[in-house]
């Protein structure tokens, strides 16, 4: 027999005792198995990802950010750019203005001038009135001869001694 008395007991107790906790016990190992098996596998594929898409996914979001940064430095240029462009519509502005002043100006001097030339041509007319004579003397009036044209040669023998001299 056995050394231990009780083994007999043990064993039977063991078969008794463990019956139902085995079944259980087997279940939950499996579970627990399970798990561990997902888990390792999900870190190892993990692991794999990232070894070799690692620096694809880091350079897409290296990309967004130079992207990021480039959009930003572009919208500071366009917006310094519509800052000069304004400095540069409100002094064109300021120049037209001035000049549509001196326009006005200019008109206005204009204008007078007009005025004072129109007093003057008609005191000139007021004066060449009053300095013309009340009589005119009648013009003259020309003879009208007939133009007869007489060969060379005998105008000089027809001209009176008192005209050739």
């Amino acid at each position: 027999m056995s050394d231990f008395q009780n083994e007999d007991e043990y064993e039977r107790e063991g078969e008794f005792q463990s019956d139902p906790d085995d079944k259980e016990s087997v279940g939950r190992r499996g579970r627990m198995l399970a798990v561990c098996l997902l888990l390792a596998l999900i870190g190892s594929g993990s692991a794999f990802l990232c070894y070799y898409y690692g620096a694809a996914i880091a350079g897409a979001a290296a990309s967004k950010t130079d992207a990021i940064s480039q959009l930003t430095v572009t919208v500071q240029g366009l917006q310094q750019s519509q800052q000069g462009i304004a400095v540069d519509v409100r002094r064109s502005q300021e120049i037209l203005q001035g000049q549509q002043a001196d326009i006005k100006r200019l008109s206005d001097e204009i204008a007078q001038l007009a005025a004072k030339l129109d007093l003057i041509q008609g005191s000139a007319r007021e004066a060449q009135a009053a300095a013309q004579p009340v009589h005119k003397p009648p013009p003259r009036k020309l003879a009208s001869k007939p133009v007869v044209h007489e060969p060379a040669s005998q105008a000089t023998a027809s001209l009176t001694p008192e005209e050739k001299h």
